[in-house]
């Protein structure tokens, strides 16, 4: 079977480099030789404020010498400029890839050349049906939000996008469990998985090339749609590498994301010195004319969307890395700004929509990640004082403590809440199918709880055996009793790992349970790499040195930072 297969595919990827020569023949677009390959490795941990001169080229990895046949892409100077409406996606771009129909392939063309693309709009419509929605399951918006069109036009932006997209969705079917209880075979699991990583170098040599054409240029003097497009692809290839592969070196590839974020927002989302959303997304070209006349909001266009988007899930992982990494938030001064109640209310970043947890969790968690750098320097550098730690400690406890407090509240006001709304007005507004307000509060109290079992650390060290830790591991447990979707319950590694690391011995198998309800889909995401770490850290619970251990020590415990979301 699996020669048979082997087989197949060898085949299909011939009669799909025919169909390309015949389609760029078709366009005029010549073919060349890729003198060089994507080298894994590159800088592992960059602050932004160090990037001289916008110089983007070095923050990606680095080139080396192999042959590799490949067509030459559209350089990114030739970017069209043109945003898309809110009903359209992204067809009228120069660099869209080709889907050739039925109906549209000349009669000279033979059949079997359109008969690849075809079989891979099914792996395409897995990720968007299936694989999309089980990486951000709270990312519901509605049809006068534009929906989630916005995901097949980054698709369609190049042909890289593309095809890790179509892969990354067979490579998903290929781990759900098969309706008779048998799982595909391993060999076609390994081509499926291959496949995948072939498609992720290429996505990753595609990068490549367009960050030093626009380096070649000048940060400060491209578009701000070109720079939001390379800072998107990047944050994709981050996501897809650390959902399939257990060690990856994230770093290479957050850091450039995260330096084209700075960039974006110094240059085009800049209101009284202070960022803002607002002005970022009017900055973005769109299909409206100035002139036209409307005086309610317009609904956002497709490149505005995917700006949101991906802003909100950088400031998210971010916080997430820093934990990991014992260092404060890449991106902690952009947090007032955009995530703080103060933050423009009608344009500010909602966490929750994306990742089901409300922003003052998170913020806390990116305030106690700067501090645990702080005490390490201020010990390391004889400075340190408990009184200091203990004021700049109290703030961050007291913001904990009234958020949950407003969950309480806001559960107790939406009790006696009705919503009004036609069964029209549901539909089109997505009522019917939002996610359940009680769900996103349960979220986000687990994640409140694991920030103050992280906060406990910084403030007094690895106790397993406190009181207060424990009351949070308890509540912890609860709570994630009620998450019934398995991939709300994959979207809860990072506080499911700092419980569990505190875990007490006869909490282990609860925790166990827990991730193991996940099945084989533990592998698709970062839950399967939070049990390996709590189980290494309980293999090991009573020799460790609580003054020393802290939760960046247990992310860290296989040699390299995990980063789990």
């Amino acid at each position: 079977m699996a020669a048979t297969i082997k087989g197949r595919i060898k085949q299909n990827a011939l009669l799909r480099r025919e169909r390309r020569l015949l389609i760029h023949e078709d366009r005029g677009v010549m073919t060349a030789t890729e003198s060089d390959r994507v080298s894994l490795t590159g800088p592992a941990n960059i602050s932004i404020l160090n990037a001289p001169n916008g110089n983007f080229a070095e923050y990606v990895p680095s080139l080396s010498t192999s042959s590799v046949q490949s067509t030459v892409l559209q350089s990114a100077n030739e970017r069209s400029e043109v945003s898309q409406s809110p009903f359209t996606i992204a067809s009228t771009a120069s660099n869209l890839v080709t889907l050739p129909t039925r109906s549209s392939s000349s009669p000279s063309r033979p059949a079997s050349l359109v008969a690849p693309i075809q079989a891979e709009l099914g792996p395409v419509m897995i990720y968007l049906d299936y694989v999309f929605p089980f990486l951000f399951p709270f990312y519901q918006p509605s049809l006068l939000e534009t929906g989630r069109q916005w995901v097949l036009g980054l698709l369609c932006q190049n042909e890289a996008s593309f095809y890790i997209a179509a892969s990354l969705g067979a490579y998903f079917f290929s781990i759900v469990p098969q309706q008779d209880g048998q799982d595909m075979h391993d060999d076609c699991k390994a081509l499926v998985r291959n496949k995948l990583v072939e498609q992720m170098d290429k996505a990753l040599r595609s990068i490549q090339s367009t960050v030093l054409a626009m380096n070649h240029r000048g940060a400060a003097q491209s578009p701000l749609l070109e720079k939001a497009r390379i800072m998107e692809e990047i944050t994709q290839l981050l996501i897809v590498e650390v959902t399939v592969r257990t060690n990856v070196e994230w770093k290479i590839h957050l850091t450039p994301a995260l330096v084209l974020f700075d960039e974006i927002f110094k240059s085009h989302g800049i209101d009284r010195l202070e960022p803002s959303l607002a002005i970022l997304l009017s900055a973005l070209p769109s299909s409206i004319p100035i002139s036209t006349p409307h005086h309610k909001p317009l609904p956002y266009t497709a490149d505005q969307s995917t700006l949101v988007f991906f802003v909100s899930l950088l400031l998210f992982v971010d916080i997430v890395a820093s934990t990991s990494l014992g260092a404060p938030p890449a991106l902690q001064s952009y947090h007032h700004s955009l995530l703080s109640p103060q933050a423009d209310g009608n344009c500010r970043v909602r966490l929750e929509n994306v990742i089901g947890c409300q922003n003052w969790a998170l913020v806390a968690i990116g305030n106690i990640s700067a501090l645990c750098a702080w005490k390490r320097d201020a010990q390391q550098y004889g400075n340190f004082s408990v009184v200091h730690l203990v004021n700049l400690a109290a703030p961050i406890s007291q913001a904990i403590e009234e958020g949950l407090t407003s969950l309480d509240f806001d559960a107790a006001r939406s009790q006696t809440k009705k919503v009004s709304a036609s069964r029209l007005e549901a539909y089109y507004s997505r009522l019917d199918r939002a996610i359940d307000g009680t769900v996103t509060a349960n979220v986000t109290r687990i994640w409140a709880y694991a920030a103050k079992i992280y906060l406990s650390i910084c403030h007094s060290g690895w106790q397993t055996n406190s009181t207060d830790i424990q009351a949070s591991v308890a509540k912890i447990l609860s709570l994630l009793q009620t998450i019934e979707s398995l991939a709300q319950l994959r979207s809860l590694s990072w506080p499911i790992c700092v419980a569990g690391c505190l875990a007490l011995k006869s909490q282990e198998d609860d925790f166990r349970r827990i991730i193991g309800i996940m099945g084989q889909l533990g592998d698709f995401g970062t839950v399967s790499n939070a049990l390996r770490i709590m189980e290494a850290g309980w293999s090991f619970r009573d020799t460790v040195d609580g003054n020393v251990w802290d939760i960046a020590s247990s992310f860290g415990i296989f040699g390299s930072p995990a980063l789990l979301f």
